[in-house]
């Protein structure tokens, strides 16, 4: 008979769907299973997730959870049935098991993006009553410290009052913030939803993003990424992975093994760079004209000597300017370039193959 798990949460968060793809994946090939998913919290299609109270009087297996809710936590705890919790809103895990992504290393990752297009001035957009969010920040800004740049924060209560505001008010004081920041600035959202919010903050105030801001979020929500305007860099929390480990978990534990005294934490899968961070930055003027105009011109076939006649300087200034502003020959810092170039286009959704890529690359390397 196959064991029955019911998952409470909805399936139509992109991410929690991609945890969802790994709990099947786990479910195919390790004995019978049952899924019992949750539906959305829509009004308008009449719809109400799953909870652990509308279960009640259910005889299944196993439950999957995503809560920070201490008093649905000591529900799970008296149900008599193996629970895995999903969320990272506490700094305990409260007598259930939890399986996540290490938040501190996604912060971290966000930071040495961001570190590596040349900024020099960071800033976290977050909030201050999510355990998750205060891991982020701490890895950001201990990555931030160790090559010496110390980090802006803004953090705002998750349940807060600040969605019953109007739009201009709501906007109002992260556009404050955002005009106060030192340009060019790199910022690291708390989510994807945070950083679009930014992204629409931006617009509305007239910064630029990436010229002023460069921005990552994260979860690498794609229906939130790839449509924003600019699409938006963002880290992916290796939810698949996620959704096999949990599934793995309670497994486990349906067979009798003791609940583990520790979170289970997953490595961030990558970054997905998008345009938000589609830049280089250089504190020297004629070298960030030059990074410019090879970003720009990618399929030229340009050589260094041509670049120094385009910016009428001669070719050695244009090589020691760029070794005393990025530490770099102009060579290996394009060869950079077309490495990350490279990348973006394989994580585009309509994606390249290899070969299409470096078919005809630039001369300049």
């Amino acid at each position: 008979m196959p064991r029955r798990v019911a998952i409470l949460y909805p399936v139509a968060v992109p991410w929690f769907a991609r945890c969802v793809d790994g709990i099947r994946r786990y479910s195919q090939q390790h004995g019978e299973w049952h899924l019992i998913c949750s539906p959305p919290t829509l009004s308008g299609a009449d719809e109400r997730a799953l909870t652990l109270r509308s279960m009640k009087g259910w005889t299944g297996d196993a439950i999957i959870i995503v809560s920070s809710n201490l008093r649905e936590l000591s529900q799970a705890r008296r149900l008599g049935i193996p629970v895995v919790n999903l969320a990272g809103g506490l700094a305990k895990a409260h007598g259930i098991p939890r399986v996540r992504v290490n938040d501190y290393m996604a912060g971290q990752m966000a930071a040495d993006h961001l570190l590596d297009r040349g900024l020099r001035h960071l800033a976290y957009f977050g909030w201050s009553d999510r355990w998750y969010s205060e891991q982020r920040r701490q890895g950001f800004c201990e990555r931030a410290a160790k090559a010496g740049v110390k980090v802006n924060s803004f953090l705002q209560l998750a349940a807060g009052e600040g969605m019953k505001l109007t739009w201009p008010k709501r906007i109002a004081g992260s556009a404050r913030w955002l005009a106060s920041l030192p340009r060019p600035c790199g910022v690291f959202a708390v989510q994807d939803y945070r950083a679009q919010f930014l992204v629409e903050t931006c617009h509305e105030a007239g910064i630029r993003i990436p010229e002023d801001i460069a921005l990552v979020g994260m979860d690498n929500e794609e229906t939130i990424c790839e449509h924003s305007v600019p699409t938006l860099t963002s880290v992916s929390r290796n939810s698949e992975q996620v959704g096999w480990e949990a599934m793995a978990l309670l497994d486990r534990l349906i067979q009798g093994a003791p609940v583990p005294a520790d979170d289970q934490l997953l490595e961030p899968d990558k970054i997905f760079a998008r345009k938000s961070t589609d830049r280089q930055y250089c504190s020297d003027a004629l070298v960030q004209q030059a990074v410019d105009l090879v970003r720009g011109k990618m399929s030229e076939r340009l050589n260094i000597t041509s670049l120094a006649e385009r910016l009428r300087v001669s070719k050695r200034t244009l090589e020691l300017r760029f070794q005393a502003s990025v530490q770099s020959s102009p060579h290996k810092f394009f060869t950079k370039l077309r490495v990350q170039h490279a990348q973006t286009l394989l994580q585009m959704p309509q994606k390249r193959t290899v070969e299409q890529i470096t078919r005809k690359p630039p001369s300049l390397w």
